[in-house]
Parts: C-alpha cells; sequence; structure tokens
C-alpha cells in the first residue's frame, strides 16, 4: 500500500512540473508574440511580410503572422533547391565533364577532332581544362586535322532564367546557363570572366586583362589613366547580345580595377579556353565548333566534381545563383531526363509533395530566386526547414547556411555582420524592394526554434527589423 502511495505521488508531483512547464512554455510564447506583434506594428506598416516559428524538434507552430500568404522567397529560395538536389541526387553525385577524339593518332598528328562533353558542372575551373590539354600531351598528339568541338547537349539550348532582365545580363549573379561552363575561380561565378584594369603612365590608355585569357571575346578599350589621386569613372559593360565587353572612363596612376562579366555564349568562352591550354601545351592551333560526340569516339580523359555536399555548401554559402540554375537543370536532367528548367522544377515540385510540403504555396520559375514572379509562404518555408532534420545530409546542410556573427565568407558569408553574439544560422534573400532571412536560432533557454521571415514592397532596407524579430527569439525562448 506505501508502495503505491508513493508512486501515486511521484505521478502528481512530475504531472504538476509537466503543467509548469507547459505553462511557462505558454507564457514564453505569449510574450514573444506581444514582442514580435509590437516590433511589426513599430516598423512595418506599408511592407507585405509573412513570418512563421516553429519549435525545432516538434515542428509545432509557436507564432505565425500571415504564416500562408505567398512572398517572393529571393534567394531563401535555395533552400528548397538545395534540399532537393541533395535528396534526388544524392550527397555524394558528382558531375562528369569528358573529353574525347574521333580518329587515330599517327606521328603525333590526330586524324579527327577533339570533343569536349559537358555534364552540368558548376564548378569547372581553367585548371581542369589544363589537365585534359596534360592529357592529350601526353598521348603524342601536337597537331590535329579536325576541330575542336564542344558538346553541350547535356542541357537544352534556354540559357536565360526567366525574369533577368535586359540591364542586368551583363553583371555575375545573371550569368547564361550552359553545361559546359566555366569559372574564372573558385568563386565559382559561372559563365563569367574577370577583367583586369591596371592605370600605368598618365595620358595613355589603361592595360585590359581577361582572366582565364580568351581570344573569342573582343575588348573594346576607351580608357585614359590620369594622374594619382584622381578620381575614378571607369565603368565596364558588355554589349547587349554579343561578347564585346567595352571599358571606358578613367583610371588613377597606380591603381587597379577587378570586374566580373557575364559571356554571352559560355559555351565557346569555355571551348576557346580549352583552345589555349591545348596551345600552350604545343598542340597546334584549331578551329571551334559545336556539335555532338559520335557513338564511336574514343573517351580520352573524364573529370569528376566534388561531390555535391561539398559544391552545396558554396552554393548556400555565396548564394551563387549560377549554381542554383544549373542544379536545377541537373535534377531535370537526372529525374526526368531532359536538362531544362521546366522539368528540373517539375521534379522539385514532386519532390515537395512526397516531402509533405504543401505545393500549392510554392511558385517557382528558377533555380536561384531572382525571379520577382516567385512566391512562398513563410509556413512552408519553416516546414521545410523542419522536414530536413531527418535527412542524413542535413548536417552538411546546416553548416552551409552562413553563420552569424562568424567572420569569412565561407563561414558567416553574408551574415557575417549581421546578429552577431546570437546562434543563428539562416539563409538570406534579397532583390529589389525584397528582403527575407529562414533558418534556426537558438533561444537563451538552449533551445533551437526554427524561422522564415519573408517581406516584399518595402521602400527601405527590411534587415534592422528582420534582425530585431530574430533577437527576439533568441532572448524570449
Amino acid at each position: 500500500m506505501k508502495k503505491r502511495t508513493i508512486a501515486f505521488t511521484i505521478m502528481v508531483m512530475l504531472c504538476f512540473f509537466q503543467f509548469l512547464l507547459i505553462e511557462d512554455v505558454s507564457a514564453s510564447t505569449q510574450k514573444l508574440t506581444t514582442s514580435i506583434n509590437s516590433i511589426i506594428a513599430k516598423n512595418w506598416t506599408t511592407n507585405e511580410h509573412s513570418i512563421t516559428i516553429r519549435d525545432m524538434e516538434n515542428g509545432k507552430v509557436l507564432y505565425s503572422k500571415n504564416g500562408e500568404k505567398m512572398i517572393r522567397p529571393a534567394s531563401t529560395h535555395k533552400l528548397l533547391v538545395s534540399a532537393a538536389a541533395l535528396d534526388l541526387l544524392g550527397a555524394d553525385y558528382r558531375f562528369m565533364t569528358r573529353a574525347y577524339i574521333d580518329g587515330p593518332i599517327e606521328n603525333g598528328v590526330l586524324q579527327g577532332n577533339i570533343y569536349l562533353q559537358g555534364g552540368g558542372d558548376p564548378t569547372l575551373l581553367p585548371v581542369h581544362l589544363e589537365s585534359f590539354a596534360s592529357g592529350l600531351k601526353k598521348m603524342g598528339i601536337t597537331k590535329i586535322t579536325g576541330a575542336l568541338i564542344a558538346d553541350d547537349k547535356w542541357f537544352d539550348a534556354d540559357e536565360l532564367s526567366k525574369g533577368i532582365v535586359p540591364e542586368d545580363e551583363a553583371l555575375s549573379f545573371a550569368s547564361r546557363i550552359s553545361s559546359l561552363t566555366l569559372s574564372p575561380n573558385d568563386d565559382y561565378d559561372i559563365s563569367t570572366v574577370q577583367v583586369k584594369v591596371t592605370g600605368s603612365k598618365v595620358g595613355a590608355t589603361a592595360n585590359v586583362q581577361l582572366e582565364p585569357y580568351t581570344s573569342i571575346i573582343p575588348i573594346v578599350n576607351q580608357t585614359k589613366v590620369v594622374k594619382k589621386g584622381a578620381k575614378s569613372s571607369l565603368s565596364i559593360t558588355r554589349e547587349y547580345g554579343t561578347d564585346r565587353i567595352i571599358v571606358k572612363g578613367n583610371l588613377p596612376a597606380g591603381t587597379q580595377h577587378n570586374t566580373k562579366v557575364t559571356v554571352y555564349n559560355p559555351t565557346l568562352y569555355t571551348l576557346d579556353v580549352f583552345r589555349e591550354k591545348l596551345k600552350a601545351k604545343g598542340i597546334q592551333e584549331m578551329p571551334l565548333e559545336t556539335g555532338q560526340v559520335p557513338t564511336d569516339a574514343q573517351r580520352v580523359g573524364v573529370l569528376y566534381s566534388k561531390p555535391l555536399q561539398d559544391i552545396n555548401f558554396r552554393f548556400l554559402k555565396l548564394s551563387i545563383n549560377g549554381m542554383g540554375e544549373i542544379l536545377t537543370k541537373q535534377i531535370g536532367r537526372e529525374q526526368l531526363g531532359e536538362g531544362s528548367w521546366s522539368a528540373g522544377i517539375q521534379a522539385i515540385r514532386a519532390y515537395g509533395i512526397d516531402s509533405g510540403l504543401n505545393m500549392e504555396q510554392w511558385y517557382f520559375e528558377d533555380g536561384s530566386g531572382l525571379n520577382h514572379q516567385n512566391r512562398v509562404s513563410s509556413m512552408q518555408e519553416s516546414l521545410l526547414l523542419h522536414k530536413v532534420r531527418s535527412k542524413s545530409w542535413y548536417f552538411s546542410y546546416l553548416d552551409a547556411l552562413p553563420h552569424a556573427g562568424r567572420k569569412g565568407k565561407l563561414i558567416g558569408a553574408t551574415l557575417e555582420n549581421r546578429l552577431e553574439g546570437y546562434s543563428v544560422s539562416a539563409k538570406t534573400g534579397y532583390i529589389t524592394g525584397t528582403y527575407a532571412l529562414a533558418g534556426y536560432v537558438q533561444g537563451k533557454s538552449g533551445k533551437w526554434y526554427i524561422f522564415s521571415i519573408l517581406t516584399q514592397a518595402n521602400k527601405s532596407s527590411a534587415m534592422s527589423t528582420i534582425d530585431q524579430i530574430v533577437t527576439q527569439i533568441a532572448k524570449g525562448m
């Protein structure tokens, strides 16, 4: 009888403590609601916004303001593309670029063509093309009778995603997409060339160099070097619809200006840089063509990219738009046999449905978030961030997010100067009039929470108010 009494007492005490805990959580949630509503009322009277906060462990919604309202996600759209790619392609997936020849080698002469076949690798660099060139040189090739041919048929011929306006086409964030594309360095600004302008002798034109060097991009140099300390008026643009780069204006002596410009024809640009690598190895110059690798061609080289989870780290950390577009097309190619935006979007939407998301609250036309027609609700974006926690690749996904207040472009990235002193890992988003932040934040209790804060129609920056809301979660929960 005494044992039953003790057991009953313990049960009552546990229920009481559980009641107190529920009361405490409820009080904290109510206080959080009041505080966030006050922040919103004070700062956002004319914009549109959708905000959802969830318990990270069980996904329970703790706060929602216009939670089902569909808002432009900007680059937080990359959260969905990243998750779909890791799940549908696999965290260990590797892109492949291949080299072929279609004839015999006689006395150092290849009686035929060299082919470079793209497989959508978003991390292809000039050094990789040099390794292909070295391999061909080791085969004894010094000359070819045919052409250097690019095969970019892995993707469709539509190279520019919807929503990119003509005035932005030359800018590095608006690159054209090909399955055979190149970046100047490991920032992976896809389909761009780096333009370096150096001022030396006063009164002369500035020195303009392209990195990597390519002969198919003409330069119009309308610069003038002015005295040291004078004001620079340098501008670098690409003529619309062509690869012609125009550099004009004044540049002070002793200074250098670097910028990246998108190329109009990423396939031929990649092929021409390959030709330069071949020439450097002593293989004679050859014409450039596009075509398809013959079925009887001999493969003489293959390059495997790093695993997708490593590529994804750069994708989310640096918010690389071109990677988002390539991943979307690659998903379409691998899932539906068509390397197009429409196929990729179809496959990503199917992935969302299979994951338990309400895809009626997602609308998107690209893989980067640049498009102003894209829409999502914070309720669904926060649900995605809860769903991915069950995935085997989750921790690599989490690590790929910018970590607030941490210095370094591959640590804090776009959040390195925001929310200092708080444990926040989140994806930022910005396009004109739109500011977004979605991710994870640790409360003062030690518990973690998921949040999605989406805003549009802002007349000024919304970042400060967004950060106030996230700070309130960290302090109040």
